[in-house]
């Protein structure tokens, strides 16, 4: 009987040493996701292969959250415009930082609307443009007509759209030669190219 038990031990032993040995020659569990950089959600470097779950960007609408009160640039330090108490008639372009064309131009569409510094300008997007990992250049003009005088520079700036993508904005500061700044924020619906 000690024997049959005896016997009965170690086969169940040597089951469990089998079974332990055979999992440990298993390759580990690969892990899947977006491996595409053009992708906010992408997670290169992150995962074993790339599942086909990537979503990408499109911009429905671009906004300047705030911008400075006075035309501190020129070194006047007064309103925008010649009248007193004016706000700044904004014109907002942005390219891709190689491209020698605005894909946006907001006096193309919308005209040049005069915003409140601490007020949110919203320009819809005419088109609704991929984003991708790369630099982008913005522009932000208050109009003047001409000849009276040229169109002043309120900020300027650069960012990657992917690097600072979150949440379904892309936020960028820019500056101007007082280092006055300005907030651009480019709304992004998520989607599947196909």
């Amino acid at each position: 009987m000690i024997h049959k038990n005896f016997v009965w031990i170690v086969a169940i032993m040597m089951a469990v040493f089998l079974f332990d040995a055979c999992r440990k020659n298993q390759e580990p569990l690969k892990v899947g996701g977006c491996g595409d950089a053009n992708s906010p959600e992408g997670q290169v470097g992150l995962i074993d292969y790339d599942d086909g779950s990537c979503l990408y960007g499109f911009i429905t609408e671009y906004q300047i959250t705030y911008h400075p009160q006075f035309d501190n640039a020129a070194g006047t330090g007064v309103d925008w415009d010649f009248a007193t108490n004016t706000d700044a008639d904004l014109i907002l372009r942005i390219k891709q930082d190689t491209a020698s064309d605005w894909f946006f131009n907001s006096e193309s569409g919308f005209g040049t609307p005069e915003i409140q510094h601490n007020d949110t300008a919203r320009f819809s997007a005419l088109t609704e443009y991929q984003l991708v990992n790369t630099s982008y250049r913005w522009d932000l003009y208050d109009h003047d007509p001409l000849p009276l005088d040229d169109n002043d520079l309120i900020s300027s700036g650069t960012f990657n759209a992917i690097a600072n993508a979150s949440d379904g904005y892309v936020t960028a500061k820019g500056f101007n030669s007082a280092g006055d700044s300005t907030e651009l924020r480019i709304k992004y619906d998520l989607r599947k190219v196909y």
